[in-house]
Formats: C-alpha cells, structure tokens, sequence
C-alpha cells in the first residue's frame, strides 16, 4: 500500500503566515498544501527515531514491547500512549514510571534518556485528530474504544470543537479520503478533519454530514509521537 506523510508548514500561496498541513511528495522537502494544492519546496527536519523499551502491566501480567519516539519527546509520569505490540494488535497504556539510563525515577524525561517506560493498559485508545480551523491547526486527543469506528464525511464533537472528518490516515497503511470510508479506532494513525464553520461547503458537495456521538477529549498530549 503507498504511504501518504504529511508535516506542517506555511504555504506562500493561501497561508503564508500560519502552518497549514502538506502531503510530502518527495523527502527532498516537495511538498503539497492540502488546503489549496499549491506545490512548493520548504525545509523539513529529521528526527530520529528512538525505539524505547515499555513494560506493560496488564491484569497482574507483564510484558516487554516497545514503542517509537522522537528523540526530543518528553513523556511525562500519566501520560497516554499507543502501544503497538508483536502481534500487531495496538492498545493505550497510561506511563506509571519512567527509568532513565542513569537508573534515576523522574516524573518526566526526554525520549533520549529514556531506558524504560513501565505502563499499564487502559480500556481505552487515544486517537489523535488535526483540526483545521481556516489557516491554524490544532491537535487534540480523543479517548474512544478500540472498536470505534470513524468515518470520513462524519461529525465529531470535541473539546471546544465541532468538525467534519475530511481524511483517516491508517498506521502503516492508506491514507483514507473517500467519503464513507470507515476505520477502527485501534488502526488509526491520524485523524483529520475541518471546523464544521469551514467545513459546511465539504460536506454539501459530499452529500452532506452525518452526526456521531460525542466523545471525551482531552487537550494535545504531552509526549506522544
């Protein structure tokens, strides 16, 4: 399946002051603004990636998994994470204490001095959905079942938010536009959707909006990818 990628930047077309989202068309920084398809070249900057260790704590049972972090990430002690494990299953943990190389115990750490990450498993996923609001984006994070399913073309009401899901990117798969098209909480990469003040003129070329219910959410996450 072919990977969409996406990175946030300013387009000299439609917002040249405020970060917009772009399909990354070539790694050499070609990149195309979603908002308006302008194509145009800006610097992207390479993280590393850190694989760091997690032990999760499920029903008095452990186990060693790993999770992928930027270098520069901090995670905080409460902080809700996605766990993909062996089995290709995902599940949301909650962290509940981070050891740092130098074996100390800090309430919070940088990805790069991270050793382990012990967690325990919690009922629920957290999707992380990119709400566009004219020329600002901001991320929020929705705390659902895994079984929940979001459709493209569908409501979501958040946290000072009602907005219209215009595309789901899967984790390591397709990036999803057509309207109807549904995914699994547990699968989802991304969620990406439009204020429903901008978004009325989507949702009447698309045949319209359909509402979901509402959901919990929490603001942006402290030490997530």
């Amino acid at each position: 399946m072919v990977k969409t990628e996406v990175a946030e930047a300013a387009c000299p077309s439609c917002s040249p002051d405020e970060p917009t989202t772009h399909v990354i068309l070539r790694h050499d920084g070609l990149v195309k603004c979603e908002e308006c398809g302008f194509v145009h070249a800006v610097r992207i900057p390479k993280k590393k990636v850190l694989k760091v260790r997690v032990i999760v704590s499920r029903q008095g049972a452990s186990s060693g998994e790993e999770i992928e972090l930027d270098e520069d990430d901090v995670v905080h002690v409460g902080d809700e994470l996605v766990v993909e494990h062996k089995d290709d299953e995902v599940s949301g943990v909650q962290v509940q204490s981070i050891e740092v190389k130098t074996k100390g115990r800090p309430e919070k750490a940088v990805a790069r001095d991270i050793d382990t990450l012990w967690a325990r498993t919690i009922d629920e996923v957290i999707v992380k959905i990119a709400v566009q609001k004219g020329a600002v984006t901001e991320s929020v994070n929705y705390k659902v079942s895994g079984d929940h399913e979001f459709k493209v073309g569908d409501t979501v009401r958040m946290q000072g938010y009602e907005a219209v899901i215009t595309s789901i990117k899967e984790r390591e798969a397709s990036h999803h536009r057509r309207l109807g098209k549904a995914v699994k909480a547990k699968d989802i990469k991304r969620v990406y959707s439009r204020s429903l003040t901008d978004a009325v003129r989507y949702g009447k070329r698309t045949g319209g909006v359909r509402k979901r219910p509402t959901g919990t959410v929490g603001k942006k996450g402290r030490g997530g990818s």
